[in-house]
């Protein structure tokens, strides 16, 4: 194996068939001007394929370079373009733009770290695939459990990839090694694709792999941009919480006593004979006061939510799980070069297809007025929040057939009040709060199944509302008469034994013998409710591109913009636009409604 120091063609060897031991020769040509590269140019772009990887000095787009950029296409050497005299003239920053930003299919392997670094270079390919997420739509279809490309390679390739040099040092002069690893890379990508495109297409996940490619370049968006956190404002909420917190230890005290306690080693006290974090403690004391369950689980405790007790523990657990999840972390986390939080968003993080969040995970920050208030709009700038209307109950009403609940939503009527009216008994307009609050459980709870004893302790859990079991069994037996779609699909699936499922847009999840109607039916809903807001944050791309609109957050239904003060409007009704377009296009026959507005913080929605 070996390269050139200087530009010029090298080789390097891979085996390129399973198990046979023989290699395939691949050229590679390093890059450090815009004139080196202008030879190449005309075929770059009229290639219909293009191969692309990165090399960088480290994992943080706003702390780290991009040090090389590898372009692979059929029937040329692959392009090792040397970022840090490249990019000095301006030229070589015109040639990756005219190359990268052209109508060829971009391949990646990971798409949204690389695109945050060509991103931070003004680069904005489209056009994108991804063979890690066609790998991850493959999976359910005997596909390999990691991802990573050498694991993706010797699944479908039988190739076997040397990753020694990848975790090595970018920031000086390049090792013969390091440059033949790169060549490497890219241009596996081509093969891979190939592969993959085919098995894709095999299997019906051509219209969802469109999907996820597209909204690729939208999260890398998500993850560069960040979130504006005011640390002021934060700071004060910690010291509130933290005098609940104490507020509810107290109340806990006086069901067990104040305990003794002891020195640690680091100075502090910890007490010895109380632990309200200890399952086998918890128990004893609920027990020693008439509570007599076998788990501390909330579900366990739900019918016990109005004893002083049960209150104080969740208060405590409450008050506790913030502490520690949220509150004190999230300063740490706030990026010194930019000054905001970078969270990560993990595209395909459920087997659903719903996406997944951390560092930090924003989808959990607390609906409360007090949290949200803390993220602000900068000076000079506001916020847009979009969030879709029961999109999962318009998902089912699509799925299932119902009618109905299909009517309904074509007249726009508020479904919460048609179920609180139809298991009722009473008029829509005469429903009361109390009323639509119950339903909205009986709606979320029974269109997946849920039974009658389950109904009434997520009704009280999840909602606030108590419910007899008389009332749970009567609002279960009217709800199904009401909408008998959601009764006849819940039938088909208990009697069809299904062992695989399919979302709208064709994402493929397996089941086991063990699934009940519950994860039956609640997959491809929330798989499909996942699919739009996917879709959506695709279109929407396009319209922020390049513009100074930052994609600051993605929960589930919901996206958050900021944006320049004088644009709000325009971007509240673009998102509302997108948003609604995206639905419409993956439910044919159920509208959905997007609602969006401006505000100075995440609270106001």
């Amino acid at each position: 194996m070996f390269a050139k120091a200087v530009a010029g063609i090298g080789q390097c060897w891979y085996n390129g068939r399973r198990g046979s031991g023989k290699g395939e020769a691949m050229e590679f040509t390093v890059v450090r001007s815009p004139e080196e590269g202008v030879p190449y140019l005309n075929r770059l772009k009229n290639a219909g394929l293009l191969a692309v990887d990165t090399e960088t000095t480290g994992l943080d787009a706003h702390r780290d370079q991009l040090r090389l950029v590898q372009i692979g296409a059929a029937g040329m050497p692959v392009l090792l373009i040397d970022c840090v005299p490249f990019l000095e003239d301006s030229r070589g920053r015109a040639f990756l733009k005219e190359v990268l930003e052209g109508d060829s299919g971009k391949i990646f392997h990971n798409a949204k770290f690389d695109l945050q670094f060509l991103r931070g270079e003004g680069i904005l390919p489209e056009n994108i695939r991804d063979t890690m997420l066609a790998a991850e739509l493959l999976r359910p279809c005997g596909g390999p459990r990691k991802v990573n490309l050498a694991a993706v390679a010797s699944h479908y390739l039988g190739v076997s990839l040397d990753k020694t040099e990848q975790t090595g040092d970018w920031s000086g002069a390049l090792s013969d090694s390091q440059l033949a690893y790169a060549a490497s890379d890219s241009r596996i990508l081509l093969q891979l694709w190939d592969c993959l495109a085919g098995r894709l297409r095999e299997n019906g996940l051509e219209r969802i792999a469109d999907i996820e490619f597209a909204c690729a370049p939208a999260l890398a968006r998500a993850e560069y941009d960040g979130i504006s956190l005011d640390l002021g404002q934060w700071e004060h909420l910690c010291t509130d919480i933290q005098n609940q917190y104490e507020m509810a230890l107290q109340a806990l005290y006086a069901y067990s006593g104040e305990p003794s306690y002891q020195l640690t080693l680091w100075g502090g006290e910890e007490a010895l004979d109380v632990n309200f974090d200890s399952n086998a403690y918890v128990l004893k004391l609920l027990k020693k006061n008439g509570i007599q369950v076998s788990s501390t689980s909330r579900y366990s405790l739900a019918p016990y939510h109005n004893h002083p007790l049960v209150k104080a523990l969740t208060e405590y657990r409450k008050y506790a799980k913030l502490l520690s999840g949220f509150l004190h972390p999230l300063p740490a986390q706030i990026h010194p070069v930019t000054g905001r939080l970078h969270p990560k968003y993990g595209q395909i993080g459920a087997y659903s297809g719903r996406m997944c969040c951390w560092g930090p995970n924003i989808q959990q920050i607390p609906r409360e007025t007090r949290f949200r208030s803390c993220f602000r709009a900068p000076e000079g700038r506001t916020l847009v929040l979009a969030d879709y209307s029961q999109i999962e109950l318009r998902v089912a009403a699509q799925i299932s057939g119902d009618v109905r609940m299909k009517s309904a939503y074509t007249k726009g009527e508020d479904l919460h009040r048609l179920t609180a009216s139809l298991v009722s008994d009473t008029s829509p307009e005469k429903v009361t709060a109390a009323q639509r609050q119950a339903a909205k459980a009986v709606n979320f709870g029974l269109i997946f199944g849920m039974g009658a004893a389950g109904l009434q302790q997520y009704a009280a859990q999840s909602y606030g509302v108590d419910m007899t079991m008389e009332e749970a069994v009567k609002f279960r037996d009217a709800f199904f008469r009401a909408y008998a779609g959601i009764s006849w699909w819940h039938h088909d699936l208990k009697a069809g034994h299904f062992m695989e499922g399919r979302t709208m847009t064709g994402r493929k999840f397996l089941f086991t013998p063990r699934s009940g109607v519950s994860e039956l039916a609640n997959t491809p809903v929330q798989g499909t409710a996942a699919d739009i807001l996917k879709r959506a944050l695709g279109l929407l791309y396009h319209e922020i591109r390049e513009k100074d609109w930052k994609l600051v957050g993605i929960v589930h239904d919901e996206i958050l913009l900021e944006v320049p003060a004088e644009d709000g409007a325009n971007a509240a009704r673009c998102l509302k636009a997108v948003m609604e377009r995206a639905g419409a296009d993956i439910l044919p026959s159920v509208p959905c409604v997007a609602d969006a507005k401006t505000a100075h913080s995440w609270a106001a929605k």
